[in-house]
């Protein structure tokens, strides 16, 4: 990380709750140890995301404020936003099943499906969200990922989920 990059996500950190810093600190160090690099977003609010040029894909992204979820507010509570692109894993634990039907249901099922775009080559990639009754929500994998309600106990499968993402990637950007 250089030194620009590194006082960026200084100024994240001391911008945070006190009780996020470890775990947000760690996630920026491995995002970068991943070769994603933290940027800067031209908005209001400092937001930040950790994306990689070779790929031109982000993999996660860090906000002052989470959104609107389970009759909270946008920001009403003190959690930063924490998304992610994990599309790659099929298998996960609850609380990013949760991240995927929040984005499925914060719009009333309208962004679903497949949107067109042709980035995809052979299979759709994004996330399927089933629910109770057996029905199947798509959503494209080229949305990030809100997680709410994360603690440091998920650090470990953020880092693997990060890690498999990456992976998936380099297996299909990179030519051998």
């Amino acid at each position: 990380m250089n030194d620009k990059q590194a006082k960026l996500i200084e100024e994240y950190i001391a911008l945070i709750p006190e009780r996020f810093r470890k775990l947000f600190s760690e996630l920026a160090e491995y995002a970068v140890s991943l070769g994603y690099n933290p940027i800067r977003n031209k908005t209001q609010d400092l937001t930040i995301d950790f994306k990689k040029n070779k790929y031109k894909a982000t993999i996660m992204k860090f906000g002052l404020k989470e959104p609107k979820h389970d009759g909270f507010g946008c920001g009403e509570r003190d959690n930063p936003d924490l998304r992610l692109r994990f599309f790659a894993i099929e298998d996960y634990s609850e609380i990013f099943q949760n991240g995927i039907k929040l984005v499925i249901e914060a719009f009333d099922g309208k962004y679903t499906g497949c949107y067109g775009c042709g980035r995809c080559e052979g299979e759709l990639e994004g996330y399927t969200y089933i629910y109770p009754d057996g029905r199947k929500v798509f959503r494209c994998g080229r949305e990030l990922i809100a997680i709410v309600d994360y603690d440091e106990t998920v650090m470990e499968e953020i880092k693997n989920l990060m890690n498999e993402q990456d992976d998936f990637y380099r297996d299909k950007f990179v030519k051998a």
